[in-house]
């Protein structure tokens, strides 16, 4: 099968795990019969839904949605593509690091109101740990709205409103 899915890349904090089970939630919404990893997701299950253990490097992991059964064998097929009603399974692949991380300027800040935005607009980043995340959607969210909603309710997930990509 060739590579297929848009890659939608975030370095985010240690609210992560937190973020990543209201993620969860918001999947359950937007699909009642969504799976996770291939199986599906027992009802209320979100509610106790945690981040799994890390793989066997100890710090990386991926978080697999799609919408059924029906949808996991269309993945199996088509890869990371749209179906006939123009959705499609998506993933979250996340690595934690536990070494600072340092950005000389930050820049393209979405923030809660524009004195926020202006406030931190050309400052310094810096992190004591931190996830390197990539959301893995099956188009660009640039161009297909059933990605931008993925990728918007991804950054929603950090208490924070997504902005129109």
């Amino acid at each position: 099968m060739d590579l297929t899915g848009h890659s939608t890349d975030f370095v985010v904090d240690t609210s992560f795990p937190e973020a990543m089970r209201h993620f969860v939630r918001l999947g359950q919404q937007r699909w009642p019969g969504l799976f996770l990893y291939g199986e599906p997701l027992p009802p209320g299950a979100p509610t106790d839904w945690r981040l799994p253990e890390p793989d066997d490097d100890g710090f990386s992991g991926i978080v697999t949605f799609s919408s059924g059964q029906e949808m996991e064998d269309f993945w199996e097929e088509n890869g990371y593509a749209l179906d006939a009603v123009r959705q499609g399974p998506y993933a979250v692949f996340y690595r934690h690091h536990v070494q600072s991380l340092h950005a000389t300027t930050v820049s393209g800040v979405h923030a809660s109101s524009p004195e926020v935005e202006a406030a931190v607009e050309g400052t310094g980043l810096l992190l004591a740990e931190y996830y390197a995340v990539s959301l893995v959607t099956p188009e660009d969210p640039d161009v297909d709205t059933f990605s931008r909603s993925v990728v918007n309710d991804f950054v929603a997930s950090f208490g924070r409103p997504a902005t129109a990509m």
